[in-house]
């Protein structure tokens, strides 16, 4: 029987987002029946070089700086870097779709009708950085203008810059927790804050609570990862934007089996990990408005997002008559209550197209919209696309 080819997966820190690459590594290997993966807990040059003399013909590789990246390039091998924090090169790399999440996390806040905004991330990361820049910009288009915590520059002079480092040059020191805290008290009430990341924006959640800030009445956090460790840790827990870990995987793996069949070379490409949804928790669980009947209806429509629901039936819970409640409604959100219903049916529907392999008839049912024609339409109108297509853009094959 022929041996199979050895590919290794070299990194530092295995975690929640890590092992969802895994995941979806291992299923490709699983269907493709190509290769033998090596787990190797050391992510050198000196490693790579090591395992390709005793035969590795390609790698993923946790990549944090430029100087590391330009060693791996050295090696010889077809490798795909993973967690870069700066310049990778031709290496082709994995990493999130800023744009994406900076967009979903602006719908998000404004949906909520916020007014104030922030972020929250890393200095020296690039894809902190990226994620600030396009969170503003989007911002910007709206009319808004998002208040950046500005703490010291981090320098990178090692081959491997931790992120535990970072963490701590950032964020632990005394100085800069003062910093933060002071920056925390001085932003204008209510606030929604965007971190780069869930630990960044569960460290952010302790500081609100050391200085008598209630979340999320008067500041409101969102992570990215949904790290679902970290998020239940927070108190209250941390909302966070999911990302499809998974299927970037799948596509990672993919590549590199073209790059060492010599279909493709490595060229810089990037494998997007890409936004799923927003798992709503108690840290953004507020609309910025004063209307109790609106916060009230809206709260009904979360809570019964996965059944058929009609305007009547909302009124009747307020104690307000249907034109008067979708009048105030139009009025202070900007769409009606029957848009409301369908955006959180086709948030249910969006998640279970991606993360179940139900049938699109089953999805039609449990997301609450009854049928496979209405969620047909909804999806048309909100995506262009049928949930068919969805389903087939943003999973695994």
């Amino acid at each position: 029987m022929k041996e199979k080819p050895k590919i290794v997966f070299a990194h530092d820190n295995i975690n929640q987002n890590t092992l969802g690459i895994m995941a979806g590594i291992n299923e490709y290997i699983q269907n493709e029946d190509s290769w033998q993966l090596i787990i190797w807990p050391e992510s050198s040059a000196q490693s790579l070089s090591f395992l390709k003399q005793r035969g590795c013909k390609g790698a993923f590789v946790s990549t944090a700086t430029s100087s590391k990246a330009q060693q791996l390039l050295k090696v010889g091998m077809p490798i795909i870097a993973m967690v870069a924090m700066q310049e990778t090169f031709n290496l082709p790399y994995i990493s999130a779709n800023s744009g994406e999440i900076a967009k979903l996390a602006c719908e998000y806040f404004l949906n909520r009708k916020f007014e104030n905004f922030a972020f929250f991330g890393l200095t020296e990361a690039k894809w902190s950085l990226e994620r600030m820049e396009l969170f503003s910009s989007y911002l910007a288009k709206a009319g808004h203008k998002v208040n950046i915590f500005k703490e010291d520059e981090i320098l990178a002079t090692d081959n491997f810059l931790a992120f535990t480092t970072l963490w701590t040059d950032t964020t632990l020191k005394k100085k800069h927790h003062f910093q933060l805290a002071e920056w925390l008290r001085q932003l204008p009430k209510p606030v929604a804050i965007l971190a780069s990341c869930d630990i960044l924006a569960c460290h952010l959640t302790d500081i609100a609570k050391d200085v008598d800030l209630q979340i999320p009445n008067e500041v409101a956090i969102l992570g990215i990862n949904d790290d679902h460790t970290i998020c239940s840790i927070c108190d209250p827990p941390l909302s966070s934007i999911s990302l499809n870990f998974r299927k970037a995987g799948y596509d990672a793996a993919k590549l590199l089996d073209e790059l060492i069949l010599g279909e493709q070379s490595m060229d810089g490409q990037h494998i997007e990990i890409q936004p799923i949804h927003i798992e709503s928790r108690g840290s953004t669980e507020i609309f910025a408005i004063n209307d109790p009947d609106i916060i009230q209806v809206l709260s009904y429509i979360r809570q019964n997002s996965n059944k058929p629901m009609q305007v009547d039936e909302i009124a009747n819970n307020v104690y307000i008559s249907k034109r008067s409640l979708q009048l105030k409604f139009r009025k202070i959100l900007g769409r009606s209550i029957h848009d409301e219903i369908i955006n959180a049916h086709f948030e249910n529907a969006k998640t279970m197209l991606i993360e179940t392999n139900l049938s699109i008839d089953k999805i039609a049912v449990q997301s609450g919209f009854v049928n496979t024609p209405n969620m047909r339409r909804a999806f048309i109108q909100l995506t262009g696309m049928l949930p068919k297509q969805y389903r087939q853009i943003h999973s695994l094959q």
